[in-house]
């Protein structure tokens, strides 16, 4: 298996324009998106999957808001964890922990039934925390087009470079 090239410039270029969210800093992830306590943030790379359609069409349907780029969607949830998500504790928190737990083993014990998936997704969407992320996302996107449309110049320019250099490799085909 080849290495993957540019990871920490890539990281380093999206913590960048993380920095006034107050995240610290941002690491790739293969699978989720997600927001640590200590104000750092992973993100995935890769777009255009299941979990993606169905959160992008929830987003729709949910908020009214349709979303022309998932990563950045997906990036600014996670904000809105760090952001929103200090009101959510105590029997919600508990619960929201609890449900999680429930959805990823029914997830895994119906890995391949497509529609049991998309129930389950949805379910995870609409839990309190989740929401309240997804919500700060959307009014961000919504009151600050602009200030989004200069953060995805800058990420665009440092996935191109990210790309670049892995063009070649087998994890990319």
């Amino acid at each position: 298996m080849a290495k993957v090239k540019g990871i920490k410039k890539l990281c380093k270029a999206i913590s960048a324009q993380l920095k006034p969210f107050g995240i610290t800093a941002a690491n790739l992830s293969t699978d989720y998106s997600y927001v640590f306590a200590d104000g750092s943030v992973t993100f995935k790379i890769t777009e255009g999957t299941l979990e993606d359609t169905w959160f992008n069409e929830f987003i729709e349907e949910r908020f009214g808001y349709h979303v022309d780029n998932t990563f950045i969607i997906s990036l600014l949830h996670e904000i809105g964890h760090a952001k929103a998500n200090w009101e959510i504790e105590g029997a919600i928190q508990d619960f929201c922990i609890k449900e999680k737990d429930r959805i990823f083993t029914e997830m895994a014990n119906n890995e391949n039934d497509f529609d049991a998936q998309k129930i389950l997704e949805w379910q995870y969407f609409n839990l309190p925390d989740e929401i309240m992320a997804t919500q700060w996302a959307v009014d961000y996107a919504i009151k600050h087009p602009k200030k989004i449309k200069k953060m995805w110049k800058k990420f665009e320019k440092a996935f191109h470079n990210f790309y670049e250099k892995n063009l070649d490799k087998e994890e990319f085909m």
